[in-house]
């Protein structure tokens, strides 16, 4: 009997030669993983396992070989204390996966965004791999209850069409300022259409660089520009920070700058597919109350 030889341990930081590559068939499910991880940009393997398997194990086996197909691209993020082996793989779309976008999708292929390595700074990346976290836990909360993701928008789709307000600076002179929040939703529930724009603060920014965006905002939805864009009069603002102390001062700075009631305010350690839409977690400019964003 010819014994069966052990089965070869590919490395995670590089692909092995083609005629190396393990055997692979595209599914479904593979197709639906390298179209988020497009739209997315970048994703933990945590993230597409929360969304598309029941074990960490399966899901590492198949993102192996998506990655080792060139559907998706591998990256890790360098940190100064952590060894690079223990550093968690990020997801970026693939060579190949472009190629599936356009065949199975109907992608335009000039539309299609392949990351850029200025855009993969650990500054820039820990702060889209937030955006993710809280985009995802919302897909999954829709998911979960039978509402419908209507549309997202991230920050790049704004970028390239941005809307502009005229502020005054402190020379009294009026500065064109765009409109770029990390993302936009809407999301069709038992109440009606809900729709928000989000930020993510990571607590990196001073306070007094936060006061302008807000400023942004508010001359936004009071200039008619939002309501004309989108074609809909309501709108939530949904800030997202690192803390309790934090949150305590973006209120102060909203309040300061006329912030309403359509600002409202939780931590990142609250977020959850169970929690983000349907439990007390969100907080108000005043007061203490917490409230679900769904009643």
């Amino acid at each position: 009997m010819i014994p069966t030889p052990p089965r070869q341990n590919r490395p995670r930081h590089r692909r092995v030669e083609e005629g190396e590559r393990p055997p692979m068939a595209l599914t479904e499910r593979d197709g639906e993983i390298i179209r988020l991880v497009h739209d997315c940009r970048l994703l933990t393997g945590e993230h597409i396992r929360t969304l598309f398997f029941a074990s960490r194990s399966t899901a590492q086996y198949r993102l192996q070989r998506l990655f080792q197909h060139e559907f998706l691209n591998r990256h890790f993020l360098t940190r100064v204390t952590t060894a690079p082996a223990a550093s968690p793989a990020l997801y970026s779309l693939g060579r190949r996966g472009v190629q599936v976008l356009v065949d199975r999708y109907g992608y335009e292929r000039d539309a299609i965004r392949l990351p850029r390595q200025s855009s993969l700074g650990w500054h820039t990346v820990e702060h889209t791999l937030a955006i993710n976290t809280v985009r995802l836990a919302i897909m999954r909360a829709a998911s979960l209850h039978g509402w419908t993701l209507l549309e997202w928008r991230d920050e790049g789709q704004f970028r390239a069409a941005p809307d502009y307000v005229g502020l005054m600076d402190g020379r009294g002179r009026t500065v064109e300022k765009p409109v770029l929040p990390d993302g936009y939703g809407a999301i069709e529930t038992p109440r009606g259409v809900m729709r928000f724009f989000l930020e993510v603060d990571r607590g990196t920014e001073q306070l007094s660089k936060v006061a302008p965006q807000i400023a942004v905002y508010q001359a936004y939805t009071t200039s008619g520009l939002y309501q004309e864009r989108f074609q809909a009069r309501s709108l939530r603002i949904l800030i997202v920070t690192t803390g309790e102390k934090r949150l305590l001062s973006l209120k102060r700075v909203v309040e300061a700058e006329g912030g309403d009631r359509k600002y409202w305010f939780t931590t990142i350690e609250a977020i959850s597919a169970e929690t983000v839409l349907t439990a007390p977690i969100w907080e108000a400019v005043s007061g203490r109350q917490q409230r679900p964003l769904v009643e």
